[in-house]
């Protein structure tokens, strides 16, 4: 029975990690909520003194924001907000444009909403982000990506609770199990005792009856005492099989018992193991493009490190920037850079080996890990960068150029994640010195 029970710590290791991932992304969400609001309560400031109803609006921002956040309150003051910025746009448009440095404000939330899961509320975000033309409307966007924050930390704060509350589950089921073996031993100790006994108490009564057949001198006294030794015999006969079926009877209903734990406890962990693989699949991929992100990077390289370490398998980080982004968003617009990048990421995570990796790192920055030597490392990162120029790029029937460049930097004994980056990044930075549209090897 004890070989179908794996250790506990087996069946609690799993779990106490999602735990571990899910505070860790609470706390992420927190920072990013704080970093929310921290925008927001500038943003306020430097708008003050334009018009007295405008400060009382955002004097009542400032204020709510230094408070735990709530979505009635926030919706209310938004709209209060809206007015006022309306009303003084009306009154001088000169104004209200001096207030925010629109294209900054953009990028920057853009660059959140990149750190956002990717869920349908951040699309439509996005989506609403592309479209906004007014100060206002991106502040409406601010706004929204702070409730989405919040949401997604409440999201997980839920997720850690139902986690705890599971483990604990798991905690009480194999504690019982526990108690369910050590009672079996303990029984099947009993069991084997009174078998020496049953077995000591036959043997002492046949010898008896030997004896006594040995000495009997007349037939009648024969007969009568093998007649009470063998009743003796068939009554402990008799009481020992009673014994034994009503210790199997138990045994069965608590044997049950125990199936039946160990199904409930198995149904949990299917449950909580799709949970934590949905939540990871989605605090592991990029918003945008839909490839794994920087968490999955980061992840991904700590792990391959330690497998250096100890196979000594050749393997290269690839560093990849899309060449004259900048330029592409400046002259295109952003929904125009946004496409190029969600185009360049699927493209290139389908023509990669299952047992490599593909991210985005930020921005128009992504990162391969190439299980190769640096030569062949540089052979593929070469075949990809050439893929790109045929994919044929087009805005509003307009073809546009898109290049990108290459850094390839070898595993090296003593690496860590910011070494290894930082020699792949200078690879690419000499792709970059050197004309752009090329792949350089370290070095």
């Amino acid at each position: 029975m004890g070989q179908l029970i794996e250790p506990p710590d087996r069946w609690q290791q799993p779990y106490r990690e999602a735990v571990e991932e899910l505070d860790r992304r609470e706390r992420q969400w927190r920072q990013t909520d704080e970093l929310l609001r921290r925008i927001a309560g500038r943003l306020c400031i430097a708008a003050r003194g334009l018009d007295d109803a405008l400060d009382d609006s955002l004097n009542a921002v400032i204020s709510t924001l230094r408070k735990p956040a709530e979505p009635a309150p926030l919706e209310s003051l938004l709209d209060a907000l809206t007015r006022s910025v309306a009303a003084l746009d009306h009154a001088s448009t000169t104004a209200v444009a001096k207030v925010i440095d629109g294209d900054r404000l953009r990028k920057t939330l853009h660059r959140l909403l990149d750190q956002l899961p990717a869920l349908p509320r951040a699309e439509a975000l996005r989506a609403q982000l592309e479209a906004a033309g007014r100060d206002e409307a991106l502040a409406e966007v601010a706004v929204g990506i702070a409730d989405l924050s919040q949401a997604q930390a409440s999201a997980v704060q839920r997720a850690k609770l139902e986690s705890d509350r599971l483990l604990m589950q798991f905690s009480e089921r194999l504690e019982e199990i526990a108690r369910h073996l050590k009672c079996e031993n303990e029984e099947q100790r009993g069991a084997q005792h009174e078998q020496r006994t049953f077995g000591q108490q036959l043997l002492d009564e046949t010898q008896a009856l030997i004896s006594q057949t040995r000495e009997a001198t007349d037939l009648g006294s024969l007969q009568d005492q093998v007649y009470r030794r063998l009743t003796t015999i068939d009554q402990r006969v008799r009481d020992h099989r009673s014994r034994e079926e009503t210790r199997a009877l138990a045994y069965k209903e608590r044997t049950e018992a125990l199936y039946e734990r160990i199904e409930t406890l198995e149904n949990q962990t299917r449950v909580l193991t799709r949970s934590v693989s949905k939540l990871e699949r989605q605090v592991g991929t990029d918003t945008l493009t839909r490839v794994p992100n920087r968490a999955a990077y980061d992840k991904r390289i700590a792990a391959d490190l330690q497998l250096f370490g100890r196979d000594r398998r050749p393997r290269c980080l690839a560093a990849i920037d899309v060449d004259h982004f900048k330029r592409i968003n400046d002259q295109y617009g952003h929904q125009a850079g946004d496409k190029v990048l969600q185009v360049l990421a699927q493209h290139w995570s389908r023509r990669l080996r299952d047992a490599d990796f593909f991210g985005r790192y930020g921005g128009e920055e992504f990162v391969m890990l190439i299980e190769a030597v640096p030569a062949q490392a540089l052979a593929v990162a070469n075949a990809l960068r050439l893929s790109v120029e045929q994919l044929g790029f087009h805005f509003r029937k307009q073809p546009v150029k898109v290049t990108v460049s290459c850094g390839i930097a070898g595993f090296r004994d003593g690496d860590t994640a910011l070494s290894l980056f930082d020699r792949a990044d200078a690879a690419l930075y000499e792709a970059k010195r050197n004309g752009r549209n090329r792949c350089c090897l370290e070095g």
